[in-house]
């Protein structure tokens, strides 16, 4: 009878050796639980996240102020680097609630007919995360008056995403070819959207506008955008004009 359980024991704790080496094999090492790092001074993350760390982490929050030292080094781990080459970073949630934009450091990104891109302060400027398809969460920080022109081209993997309510501004294709974003929530704030800023976003489903008034818009805002499938939805007796608006009116269902 001893040596029965004896052995059932002993088959216990070999599948349970077994389970986590697969659990292990399957992370391939990766940092999964949420790292929240207090910047004391903008342009510092590099010096908190060591380069054993950097491709490893998939949740990170930052708190305090960040440049654009810190924004090439999050892009970097969000899988696109600064000339807009894929990396091997796995960062997929990033919380900025608590941090802030400020101007300064190096660039964050070069593009070929801008140039090097830099921070300025309170807004989420061009290309920021350009190309960082591996991102499925992002809060961004409250301060944000303005989103920059192409700042989430191509973020496939973002599929719900709203707007802080203090932006004024959503520069042209700022969301071109988000097609995994499925509701989009856009404040009251808003006066102004650029061309393009929806183009692409397929699969949106649901769009909560809150603008009493409507902005000033580029065009093709929602070009390739499900018409029929995707209900929008606005604040009570502004129905009518949505409607007759040349971009809103692009959608059959607006309640």
């Amino acid at each position: 009878m001893r040596n029965f359980t004896f052995k059932r024991q002993l088959l216990f704790v070999m599948f349970m050796l077994l389970g986590c080496l697969s659990i292990q094999a399957a992370n391939d090492g990766l940092i999964t639980k949420q790292i929240t790092i207090k910047l004391d001074e903008a342009g510092t993350l590099p010096d908190r996240i060591g380069e054993n760390q950097k491709n490893l982490i998939t949740n990170l929050k930052i708190v305090g102020k960040i440049n654009g030292t810190d924004l090439k080094f999050i892009r970097e781990m969000a899988g696109c680097d600064f000339n807009g080459k894929e990396t091997d970073g796995k960062l997929s949630i990033l919380d900025l609630s608590d941090a802030k934009i400020v101007e300064g450091g190096s660039a964050y990104y070069s593009d070929r007919d801008d140039g090097f891109i830099y921070t300025s302060n309170d807004k989420l400027g061009d290309y920021v995360f350009n190309g960082c398809s591996g991102l499925t969460s992002l809060t961004l920080p409250s301060s944000v008056t303005e989103i920059g022109e192409h700042a989430f081209l191509s973020c496939r993997g973002l599929t719900n995403f709203t707007i802080p309510s203090g932006v004024t501004k959503i520069g042209g294709a700022a969301f071109f070819s988000c097609y995994g974003l499925i509701s989009l929530t856009i404040p009251s704030s808003v006066t102004a959207i650029g061309s393009g800023a929806f183009n692409g976003c397929s699969g949106l489903t649901s769009i909560y506008v809150y603008m009493e008034k409507l902005p000033e818009t580029g065009s093709n805002l929602f070009l390739g955008c499900d018409e029929k499938n995707c209900t929008v939805y606005v604040p009570k007796g502004t129905g009518d004009a949505y409607f007759r608006s040349a971009e809103f009116g692009y959608f059959y269902n607006i309640v």
